[in-house]
């Protein structure tokens, strides 16, 4: 499997990939890309890693995803299963690896029922389809909220270097530059304030900022209010945006389309506040309230700061 990447370092999301792993038996971790060495220490700590493949690369010259697709594909015939993280890193990485071993992905698994039976959401996770697999060496992505991280252990598992051919290595990697916003990011964030069309505006938007901050959590949008200019692309949650499992959902002026819902079923705890009584998200809400967003998103920021201050 492959280990996902974070702003070209070692992503928390690996765990949950090697839990899902240890379900369909030995799990070697590849380790590649910028960063490489950092993602291959973090990697041999996590239970179920039985060994950790260090791609060899010039720093300056880290292998893209069309790089390491290529070198997955030599390495294919050694192994059964090739697995990723169902992110950016490892939806974008797992359909070359596919177009190459003309292998179809069965993408954002959820569960891993026998070596070659795993599920998925289907109908924007309405219904869940049992998946046969017969063709190997078998290509998944798996979803992260669907399992436990695996632990952190101090033994070690063995780190193998694994040359990557000079000939398919091309361009020069530039670095990273981080966005100005220090929030939490949405994969990651134990509290998740979401907005949707109902702020009507950009400028209403601040509210969903503003208790965010508040709670110190990380910003979402649904698609119809970053259809409408009210929130950045980045932001969307849901079938067609990043599927997440916060602790804490609250979901501002949001009616709860069908779509949206499939990005959030994981949550801890749903919050909805709509002044629309018959707004779907209230039926799947652990707490409802009926009432004005911007009257009651301060107040209930405020209400949950005071009660964590009095612990």
């Amino acid at each position: 499997m492959l280990a996902s990447d974070r702003l070209g370092g070692p992503s928390a999301l690996t765990a949950r990939a090697v839990a899902a792993g240890t379900l369909l038996g030995r799990v070697d971790l590849l380790a590649a890309g910028s960063r490489s060495g950092e993602k291959a220490e973090a990697g041999r700590r996590i239970q179920g890693v039985d060994a950790v493949l260090l791609v060899n690369h010039s720093d300056a010259f880290p292998p893209s995803t069309e790089n390491l697709a290529w070198l997955i594909q030599g390495m294919a015939g050694d192994y059964r299963w090739i697995l990723a993280v169902h992110d950016a890193f490892g939806a974008d990485l797992i359909p070359r690896v596919g177009g190459l071993l003309e292998i179809s992905p069965v993408t954002q698994v959820n569960a891993i029922l026998a070596p070659d039976v795993c599920t998925r959401p289907v109908y924007a996770g309405q219904a869940v389809a049992r998946v046969i697999l017969k063709k190997f060496p078998a290509l998944l992505t798996v979803r992260p909220t669907a399992f436990a991280p695996a632990a952190t252990i101090h033994a070690l598992a063995p780190v193998l270097e694994v040359s990557l051919p000079a000939a398919v290595v091309s361009g020069r990697h530039q670095g990273y530059r981080s966005s100005p916003n220090q929030r939490p990011d949405l994969s990651e964030a134990a509290v998740i304030v979401a907005g949707g069309q109902g702020l009507e505006s950009a400028h209403s938007f601040a509210a969903v900022e503003a208790l965010a901050d508040q709670l110190g959590g990380a910003v979402g949008a649904t698609r119809g209010a970053v259809d409408a200019g009210l929130a950045s692309s980045d932001l969307q949650i849901g079938q067609t945006g990043q599927i997440v499992a916060p602790d804490l959902y609250i979901g501002l002026g949001i009616s709860g389309a069908i779509q949206h819902l499939a990005g959030i079923k994981d949550a801890g705890i749903i919050v909805a506040i709509n002044h629309d009584p018959n707004a779907p998200l209230h039926a799947v809400a652990d707490y409802s309230l009926v009432a004005d967003l911007f009257d009651a998103a301060p107040r209930l920021g405020e209400a949950i700061l005071a009660r964590k201050k009095g612990r």
